[in-house]
């Protein structure tokens, strides 16, 4: 039997009552170590990363985990370089120094379970921006460039600094997904996904009350098309799939595949305890 613990958006240094729920949610993990913890991405942006990670440094376990949009936030003077230079490099390197597995940047083969994790940031294009009985206004596409909502922007606009569009990095986080999944299941029958942004739609916000502008934006920004169909080609041997981001618990289901958005926010965890080869998940909340 094996023990995957996975949590996601601890978005340490933003509040205390958070940063107070996370230290519980390690405690937890001391007391009862699982085999694997596996952190899906938004551990804390700039410096609050490595802060972050230090609270699991030694918890007896195997450690691996994604980033997420927060992690690849920089400055204009930003002395690590640009969001690029963050993810490729920084964030590499930091969670090495942790004891965490990168998982952006290649798989981790459990090959004694015959099992893989593998994972991604993962990224959005536009291309889930649509619905039944949707009639987009005419400035569309342009908000969907900009990133503005009825009010404001989105903080990625500000904070994500590279020289790639958007469609250019989602195109690049599927493809290297890809090549991952496919080197992994060269070695083991079946894989774990771990992602920051929704997987697939059914991980997404709940997709009830009327259709907005703002809704329809967030959508925009939270997923992509490509990854689901991604999925679907290697559905029989994807055992589960795991994503945070929305702050928001859900199950879903794409086809034959069953997922978990993780949940919790940044007054509060959570935290799912995944066994295999029973699939079964347990959920835990932690607050300050």
């Amino acid at each position: 039997m094996l023990t995957l613990a996975v949590t996601a958006d601890l978005h340490w240094g933003i509040r205390s009552s958070g940063d107070a729920a996370t230290r519980r949610l390690s405690e937890d993990l001391r007391r009862e170590p699982p085999d694997i913890l596996i952190l899906a991405g938004d551990v804390g942006a700039g410096e609050d990363f490595p802060r972050c990670l230090e609270h699991f440094a030694t918890i007896p376990c195997r450690k691996a985990l994604v980033p997420g949009n927060h992690d690849i936030w920089v400055t204009e003077d930003d002395g690590r370089g640009d969001s690029w230079t963050v993810y490729r490099d920084w964030l590499p390197r930091i969670s090495a120094a942790y004891g965490f597995h990168y998982l952006d940047g290649g798989p981790m083969i459990l090959t004694e379970h015959d099992l893989a994790i593998v994972g991604t940031m993962n990224w959005y294009d536009g291309s889930w921006a649509d619905a039944e009985n949707w009639d987009p206004p005419d400035d569309f596409s342009e908000r969907l460039r900009d990133m503005r909502f009825s009010r404001g922007r989105h903080n990625d606009a500000r904070f994500v600094r590279w020289h790639l569009t958007h469609a250019q990095f989602t195109q690049l986080a599927v493809a290297t997904l890809e090549s991952h999944l496919r080197a992994a299941l060269g070695e083991v029958s079946h894989a774990v996904v771990v992602t920051h942004y929704p997987a697939f739609r059914g991980l997404n916000f709940p997709g009830h009350g009327p259709i907005t502008l703002d809704r329809m934006l967030w959508q925009a920004f939270s997923g992509n098309r490509s990854f689901e169909e991604l999925l679907e080609r290697f559905a029989d041997r994807i055992a589960v799939v795991f994503s945070g981001h929305t702050h928001r618990a859900r199950h879903g289901k794409l086809g034959r595949i069953e997922g978990y958005n993780i949940g919790g926010d940044y007054e509060w965890k959570r935290l799912l305890r995944f066994t295999w080869p029973d699939k079964s998940v347990e959920p835990r909340e932690f607050y300050a």
